[in-house]
C-alpha cells in the first residue's frame, strides 16, 4: 500500500507543481508591470495610448504559459503508463494467475491507448494554434 501512496503523490506533484509555479509567475509578472505603468501615470509620463493599453490590460487575467496545461496532462499520462510498467517490471516476481494478468494487460492496453489519443490531441491542438496566428510579414 506503501508504493501506490508514493506513486499517487509523484503524479500529483508532477501535475501541480508546473501550474502552481506558472500561475504564481504570471501574476507577479502582471503585478510588476502594473507597479510601473502606475508610477509613469503618476508622473504624467503616461501617454494616451499607454493609458488606453493600461486600462483594457487590468481587468485581464495573466495569460501564463501557453499550451501547460495540455502538455501536463501529456506527460502526466505518460507518467502513469511508465509508473505501471515499472511497477509491474519491479514486482513481476510475486505469482499472477490468470485473471490477473488478464487484468494488467486490459489496464496498460487502456492507457497506452489513452496515451494515443492524448498525444494526437495534444499535437492536433498545437497545429490549429500554429494555423491561426496570424503571419506577421
Amino acid at each position: 500500500m506503501d508504493t501506490i501512496l508514493i506513486y499517487v503523490l509523484v503524479v500529483a506533484l508532477f501535475a501541480t507543481i508546473p501550474e502552481i509555479l506558472d500561475i504564481f509567475l504570471a501574476y507577479r509578472s502582471q503585478n510588476k508591470m502594473r507597479i510601473i505603468l502606475i508610477e509613469k501615470a503618476s508622473l504624467d509620463k503616461l501617454t494616451l495610448n499607454e493609458l488606453k493599453e493600461f486600462v483594457k490590460e487590468s481587468g485581464k487575467a495573466p495569460p501564463g504559459i501557453p499550451g501547460l496545461s495540455r502538455a501536463i496532462i501529456a506527460l502526466t499520462v505518460i507518467l502513469i503508463l511508465g509508473i505501471a510498467v515499472f511497477h509491474l517490471l519491479l514486482f513481476e516476481g510475486s505469482p499472477m494467475d490468470k485473471d490477473n494478468s488478464q487484468i494488467v494487460n486490459n489496464v496498460l492496453s487502456m492507457l497506452a491507448g489513452l496515451l494515443a489519443a492524448i498525444t494526437g490531441f495534444y499535437f492536433g491542438g498545437r497545429a490549429v494554434e500554429k494555423k491561426e496566428e496570424p503571419e506577421e510579414k
